[in-house]
């Protein structure tokens, strides 16, 4: 089985779905699941040796360094100069004119593969395609994107929800929203789990003790965010629902926030400070790939009540490490979630008072897994083999 998978995400800033990216061929290659994978990025091949240093210094953890030069530094080149076209609109469209001719071309000789795009977009191929599309953000809620970026992506992925031969999502609940949307078949769109890494898992207070000694904060006696500080992340609500909780004196728990700025996120900074400024809460920005697990392991509960969400993998992490999940009713993470965790809606602030002061209430969550979730179903190996599935069945469908 010979796959073409699209690569850009490697070349990108570290995000959800170069992560996604990352760990899908990584297990496609560990346990043998393809004969053949060759990438596929910004009008350039990459194959043999430039591909496992792609692969090797991704994994590392360090997308954007590679030590070849050649076509992984031409794909990166051309990641940037297309991000610069993006924002100038005659060059823009003169990209969109050439790269179609630049990517019939490049992928002419593999058209006997599956080309695999997992992010959102395909280039002109005339074999079978598979595309991901890990939310229909751009399409439920424009007003949290740029309008530039709505315009040109909206139109993009309605183009590859028509022409893909298989589409795949990552919840059951986007499953039926693209199904609904585009108004294609349900047969044409599988809904494959996420996972989160072997990091996240449960600590004993001692393996979180320096971490929280130089925080000045007690495990599991604190509430937890993370994520990128943005609207769709309902952090007003959160913020609201945090100091009528404080000021009721219904709890003395801190609340933690970690992410970067998001688009149009003064206002959530503006409350997250707030908080801040009143001793009660600490904003730590972007933490390290070691800091991170060990919050979610000590932290009380995590407070994630997204207004939307494709799969929701903090959820996920927090749930991996033994801590209590506080989610959003009907969303993708209520799939996933465990006897411990609490689901409120995440509209209504009452709702969220009520679940954060039922967490901060109740029995911490032992350190340890929750024994009745089904965790070799969300494992990357278990989101690569259903993923050569499709491939398989897409390339069983041709003539």
């Amino acid at each position: 089985m010979r796959v073409v998978l699209g690569a850009d995400p490697f070349f990108q800033p570290a995000t959800g779905i170069g992560n996604y990216t990352r760990h899908l061929v990584s297990n496609l290659l560990a346990l043998q699941l393809v004969d053949e994978l060759t990438m596929y990025a910004n009008g350039a091949v990459l194959r043999g040796e430039r591909l496992a240093s792609l692969i090797d210094a991704s994994l590392r953890s360090n997308p954007q360094q590679h030590s070849h030069p050649s076509s992984a530094n031409i794909g990166g080149l051309l990641s940037t100069l297309r991000g610069y076209l993006a924002s100038q609109q005659w060059a823009l469209r003169a990209y969109q004119s050439i790269m179609p001719l630049v990517d019939r071309a490049q992928l002419h000789p593999y058209r006997d593969a599956v080309f695999h795009s997992p992010n959102y977009l395909l280039p002109v191929f005339s074999g079978p395609t598979v595309v991901t599309i890990h939310d229909l953000s751009i399409q439920r809620y424009p007003q949290y994107h740029p309008a530039e970026r709505v315009r040109f992506l909206d139109a993009r992925i309605s183009d590859a929800a028509a022409t893909a031969t298989h589409i795949i999502t990552d919840s059951t609940c986007v499953r039926g929203e693209i199904v609904e949307y585009f108004g294609i078949d349900e047969s044409r769109v599988t809904a494959i789990p996420l996972a989160a890494g072997e990091q996240f898992r449960p600590r004993a207070e001692d393996d979180c003790h320096a971490l929280l000694q130089a925080l000045k904060i007690r495990y599991k006696q604190f509430f937890f965010f993370a994520g990128t500080i943005e609207p769709r992340k309902n952090l007003l609500r959160i913020c609201a629902a945090y100091r009528a909780l404080r000021e009721a004196g219904k709890t003395d728990w801190p609340i933690i926030f970690v992410g970067g700025a998001g688009w149009q996120s003064d206002a959530e900074h503006r409350e997250i400070q707030s908080l801040v400024q009143r001793g009660w809460a600490q904003y730590l920005g972007f933490v390290d790939s070691a800091t991170l697990p060990i919050l979610y392991s000590a932290a009380g509960a995590l407070v994630f009540p997204s207004i939307y969400e494709g799969f929701g993998l903090p959820a996920l992490e927090a749930q991996q490490s033994g801590t209590r999940v506080i989610t959003s009713r009907g969303s993708a993470m209520a799939e996933f979630s465990s006897q411990h965790d609490l689901l409120i809606d995440p509209l209504e602030v009452d709702s969220l008072i009520e679940g954060m002061a039922s967490a901060a209430g109740l029995e911490s969550v032992e350190a340890s897994r929750d024994p009745l979730c089904d965790w070799s179903r969300l494992s990357w190996q278990n989101t690569a083999r259903l993923t050569a599935d499709v491939y398989k069945k897409v390339l069983g469908a041709m003539p």
